[in-house]
């Protein structure tokens, strides 16, 4: 059995995938979300011969798996993170009995000739589009400067200026 962990929007919901799951604005999705950003119906997630796939609905502001858009059809593995529109996120998770049959046929791949390193892990403020991000570490910026400097007016008034001669 797989299960649809959402990442995002603060909350951190779990959802089986037992059939097909439709991610969107609408009421009527099976994962509906408040999100202006998306279609009504967004996306789906679907179970097919035993395996997972992900296809955006004609949305505005696409599906991505993994950090990359997809146009057509594409399926998702144990682990794989799905975003739809601007800002959720999902991990597609197997049951640990589901990951362990997957294992014996990924062995039975001939190995490829070097693994490639993992990326870096970022912080969830740089996955958001751009100007986003941007905009949130100029505020960490100015905020990081505003309590430095309140920090050192209060050093200052206790330290130094009892000591000045009047």
């Amino acid at each position: 059995m797989a299960r649809l962990l959402q990442e995002s929007g603060g909350e951190r919901r779990e959802t089986k995938v037992a059939g097909i799951l439709t991610i969107g604005r609408s009421p009527s999705a099976s994962i509906p979300l408040e999100d202006k950003a998306l279609s009504r119906e967004h996306t789906q997630i679907y179970p097919k011969d035993g395996k997972f796939f992900v296809r955006d609905l004609g949305s505005k502001n696409g599906t991505y798996v993994n950090g990359k858009v997809i146009n057509q059809p594409t399926q998702i593995k144990h682990g794989d993170r799905v975003r739809v529109g601007p800002t959720a996120t999902f991990m597609l998770l197997f049951d640990s009995e589901d990951v362990e049959a997957e294992a014996p046929r990924a062995a039975s791949r001939p190995a490829p000739a070097a693994a490639a390193p993992r990326p870096a892990r970022r912080d969830p403020i740089s996955s958001l589009p751009g100007p986003i991000a941007r905009f949130f570490h100029l505020i960490v910026f100015v905020s990081v400067l505003v309590v430095g400097a309140w920090f050192a007016k209060g050093l200052f008034i206790t330290l130094v200026l009892p000591r000045i001669p009047k």
